[in-house]
């Protein structure tokens, strides 16, 4: 019965670590998680109905032994191997439905289906009187359920928070040796190779896989409940990064010579917002990255407040740990999901003057942070003249429908795309946009007071966009239709 709780655990561990395994590749939308899922139960039908076939020919613990062997061994190239798999489905495979699917399948469907082969096994191992068959049946099967529900909320609420994904792996492989150890010497075959050897070759392996090249410019490297956060440093230029695809994304830089320089071309960008409210005096950002638009705008206003918000804890860590980010009386931040804190501000009547939104990694915008009604909630938090600042992609296949999701719900907005910069910033305002001169006015008036951040609102001026540049008659993003993932 210990085994079968083992098999059970271990089952679906791996199957929730599968969703940060593939994460980085394909996302972590219901694509991603329905082939996981699919995966898992397809390999488990199929294992179940092996398990069954093969209990009916000399059932024993040394052969017992051996799927507890398998399943471990098979685990390796989840291990050791899971990032050139899916460099590989990746770049062949574009959609990240199919993408996901090939990759869940590839690095899960057999170890897995090991696993399956054992509850089945179990059953005929441990009936000794067909009278009472189905009594051992239940039994088992509730040790082994009981095993995947501990498996579930030990891994989801406390092994990801303590241990890095391999390092998890490696100990479920561990405890699948040592329990087919312990079901060889049940059976007598202590002395016989199946046991030892296996045990034996397998161990250093499970060692090795976690071995991790070295490199002398990273000062930080964290694996988070959402992403690697990687922190690099070269000459005088700090970035923080999110690791995806074996590729470092920077996110936000400093340069420690001059910590207020906003080095990113789009960090630089979302200051335009000031062209549009130049005095703004409560402020709320969604995503922190390394605290660069929360420090300047501080730093720019005496009497502004900042509100920043950040789903992930790693990310403000990190912030204040390598890029001298602090929090204040004027400068807070709120450990929650974007879209949450602005439904729970709605419901409190608080408003804000400026609203930033740079919830975007390079590569993608959580969904519910994309469609109608989210930035219809985004409006309604807003003060009568309140602006909306939102960082996002220069061009996609997303382009048209996030414009006309944009437009649906603020009428007219600034596109603002520079040459130097893969991003596009849109500017919109809750009472409408300002003209021309009102533009130009505001962005001489904060002329000095940006130099020091190496911001020019002037130089924008000119590529300020009021134009339709998009397809108007495809569909806006919703609740109900967002497939960002496939547009991107």
């Amino acid at each position: 019965m210990t085994l079968a709780f083992v098999s059970g655990f271990v089952i679906m561990s791996i199957e929730l670590l599968g969703g940060r395994i593939l994460a980085p590749y394909f996302g972590s939308t219901i694509y991603v998680w329905g082939s996981i899922i699919s995966v898992f139960m397809i390999a488990l039908s199929i294992g179940y109905l092996l398990g069954g076939r093969m209990s009916v020919r000399n059932p024993g613990l040394g052969r017992f032994s051996l799927f507890y062997f398998g399943a471990a061994l098979t685990v390796l190239p989840v291990i050791g191997f899971a990032n050139g798999i899916m460099d590989w489905t990746f770049e062949r495979i574009t959609d990240p439905r199919f993408g996901s699917l090939t990759a869940a399948m590839m690095l899960f469907f057999v170890p897995t289906c090991i696993l399956g082969m054992i509850s089945p096994y179990s059953v005929r191992l441990l009936v000794r009187n067909e009278d009472h068959s189905g009594q051992v049946a239940g039994t088992l099967y509730f040790v082994s359920t009981l095993g995947s529900a501990l498996g579930t909320l030990a891994t989801s609420f406390y092994l990801v928070l303590w241990f890095e994904v391999n390092r998890i792996l490696i100990t479920l492989a561990m405890v699948l040796v040592v329990a087919g150890v312990s079901a060889a010497l049940r059976g007598g075959r202590a002395r016989r190779w199946p046991a030892p050897v296996l045990a034996v070759a397998v161990c250093p392996f499970l060692l090795a896989g976690v071995a991790q090249p070295a490199d002398a410019k990273v000062i930080h490297t964290e694996r988070s409940l959402y992403q690697n956060i990687v922190v690099t440093e070269t000459g005088s230029r700090r970035c923080l990064s999110f690791r995806q695809r074996g590729l470092d994304k920077p996110q936000s830089c400093m340069d420690t010579r001059d910590p207020r320089l906003l080095v990113f071309p789009y960090v630089r960008m979302t200051m335009a917002g000031l062209l549009l409210n130049p005095s703004p005096k409560r402020v709320l950002v969604v995503g922190l990255g390394g605290g660069a638009i929360p420090t300047a705008l501080t730093d720019l206003f005496s009497d502004v407040t900042v509100d920043a918000i950040e789903v992930d804890p790693a990310v403000h860590k990190v912030a204040r740990d390598h890029f001298d980010f602090t929090t204040t009386e004027r400068r807070r931040v709120f450990i929650a999901d974007g879209r949450v804190f602005i439904k729970r501000a709605i419901k409190r009547g608080d408003t804000y003057d400026l609203v930033i939104l740079d919830a975007f990694n390079g590569d993608y915008i959580p969904e519910h942070l994309l469609t109608q009604e989210f930035l219809t909630e985004v409006r309604d938090v807003l003060t009568a003249d309140g602006v909306l600042v939102a960082n996002t992609f220069a061009t996609s296949r997303l382009y048209d429908h996030e414009s006309v999701t944009y437009s649906a719900v603020f009428n007219a907005f600034l596109n603002l795309r520079i040459r130097i910069s893969a991003n596009r910033v849109i500017l919109a305002r809750k009472n409408g946009l300002p003209d021309d001169e009102t533009l130009a006015r505001n962005a001489e008036a904060l002329k000095d007071r940006l130099r020091v951040h190496g911001v020019k609102l002037l130089d924008f001026l000119p590529d300020l966009s009021r134009d339709v540049d998009w397809e108007t008659n495809v569909r806006a993003l919703t609740d109900q239709y967002s497939p960002a993932n496939l547009l991107r």
